[in-house]
């Protein structure tokens, strides 16, 4: 495919993960919400992490059928409904705030997030040069941090004047308006999208199955998002709560974690295209992530009895956040090599995030309950470590298969 310039390659890029952003922002505002959340219908640590997981539910179930339904229908029109679906979980809980509303719309956002991030990079190889490819993921993974930063950030603004159903109303409203966007912007599909498939639904499915080197990246980044989001849900939370900090302190550390995170996915892309080889990436990213994560939670205290300082801590948890930024940009540049641009492509997408949702569902799950049982945060330092380890696992194995796979392709 002869691809626009690079130019329009970067354009397109960005636009994309203004669309992805919708889904980051949806995702993300339950974190400054968290605590709100918690005190207006009375529950539990446990609980309020559910309604983080919720989120991730039927990505869990229903990715693979997702990528085969973008398969059949194009990535295009897949775009265009997930923002769609993604504005109706956003008025829901509006209509009627009750938390079964909002669980129910919660369910909705989590499957307009899952069309949008299976269209989203298909989309983009579809589209742009290969020659740009690590560039261009690098800038689609950013979308992810950059709109739980925006959120974040706007969260204590919000607070000023209202509360957290405020934060509702304004995703609703920028969801609108990307959705608009998009359906001028996104080019049509190639003509391969438009031709009736040659084999049946259930070859397919089991021969999506059989890709091992799909679930390995599907499990890898499963290991990202427990640590990265689990994380994330519960920082304002944790520094207001737990730290004593302002809430406007705990909302601007938060978004810090992510802003920060989003240079980190930007200066991935910047490494892949140098030629950057993924494996020591991820094996970067998952050491430093597993120690600083421990050290921020208080899981090595009695060792480090002179670096207990809250600033050094606050630093370390921001360090966490920079070099998990090497993940994203990672996988969707090893997926994108798994198959040719095909029809093939969001099918394999959606494969692995069916597999990566498990992470998300488990980190915000896992972090709330093990808190609620043991009533003590050091338990998630040494958890993430244990994560760590297999995120590295995963990243040099995956690394190793694809880029085999490719060579011999």
């Amino acid at each position: 495919m002869n691809g626009p310039s690079k130019i329009n390659d970067i354009f397109f890029s960005w636009f994309v993960v203004c669309c992805g952003i919708v889904g980051a922002i949806n995702l993300a505002k339950l974190a400054p919400s968290m605590g709100r959340l918690i005190d207006h219908f009375n529950i539990s640590l446990s609980l309020s992490g559910f309604l983080g997981a919720i989120f991730s539910v039927l990505m869990i179930f229903t990715g693979l059928l997702s990528g085969i339904i973008i398969s059949k229908y194009g990535p295009r029109l897949a775009m265009i409904m997930g923002l769609f679906i993604s504005f109706l979980g956003s008025i829901l809980p509006l209509l009627n705030t009750t938390l079964t509303n909002i669980m129910i719309g919660r369910a909705c956002e989590g499957y307009g997030f899952l069309l949008i991030n299976l269209s989203a990079p298909v989309l983009l190889t579809l589209h742009t040069k290969i020659q740009n490819r690590g560039k261009v993921m690098g800038i689609w993974g950013s979308f992810m941090p950059a709109g739980n930063a925006l959120i974040i950030l706007i969260a204590p603004i919000v607070y000023v004047i209202s509360d957290w159903w405020l934060l509702w109303e304004i995703s609703a409203f920028f969801t609108i308006m990307i959705f608009v966007l998009a359906y001028f912007i996104i080019p049509k599909d190639p003509k391969q999208f438009k031709e009736s498939f040659s084999e049946k639904l259930t070859f397919l499915v089991f021969k999506i199955i059989k890709k091992k080197n799909v679930v390995i990246i599907g499990l890898t980044f499963a290991c990202h998002s427990f640590i990265f989001l689990g994380n994330m849900q519960f920082l304002p939370y944790f520094f207001e709560r737990i730290n004593g900090y302002s809430a406007t302190f705990s909302y601007l550390a938060t978004a810090s974690y992510c802003l920060i995170s989003f240079l980190g996915h930007l200066f991935c892309g910047f490494l892949l295209n140098k030629g950057y080889k993924p494996q020591n990436l991820f094996i970067i990213a998952f050491t430093i992530a597993g120690f600083f994560v421990a050290f921020f939670f208080g899981s090595f205290d009695s060792f480090f009895p002179f670096y207990m300082d809250p600033l050094i801590k606050l630093f370390s948890i921001l360090m966490v956040s920079f070099f998990m930024g090497l993940t994203p940009p990672t996988i969707f540049y090893l997926i994108s090599y798994v198959n040719p641009p095909s029809r093939m492509t969001p099918i394999n997408y959606g494969y692995m995030v069916q597999i990566q949702a498990l992470g998300i569902f488990a980190g915000s799950f896992l972090f709330g309950l093990l808190v609620d049982l043991t009533g003590n945060w050091v338990v998630i330092g040494y958890l993430c470590i244990l994560i760590s380890i297999c995120g590295i696992l995963g990243g040099v194995l995956s690394s190793h298969s694809v880029i085999i796979n490719s060579k011999e392709k």
